[in-house]
């Protein structure tokens, strides 16, 4: 059996399919771990109930691009567990577009 899988969105460095998305087959219900350095916050948003949790990394606007990356680092295990908790159990479907 061949799986197919989609190209994740841009900016997205971590997904965490959640349940409803993996009952019905569709990748795009799922969470999704962002992060913008303008921000300084990874951001996980739901593509089924809309959730939307922040992780602050303490950043600072002069940091250089290896700070940063160490900030993202450190701060990203816990985004990812809170994803991935919220992902187990995340039975919500999207609203219909039209």
């Amino acid at each position: 059996m061949t799986t197919q899988t989609t190209v994740w969105p841009e900016g997205v460095i971590a997904r965490y399919l959640t349940v409803a998305g993996s009952s019905l087959g569709r990748e795009d219900i799922a969470v999704d771990i962002t992060y913008t350095s303008r921000s300084g916050w990874l951001i996980a948003t739901c593509g089924g109930c809309g959730l939307v949790a922040r992780t602050n990394t303490d950043g600072y606007l002069y940091d250089t691009p290896e700070e940063e990356q160490a900030r993202i680092d450190r701060a990203l295990p816990a985004s990812r567990a809170d994803a991935q908790s919220h992902a187990e159990t995340c039975r919500a479907m999207p609203a219909p577009t039209a």
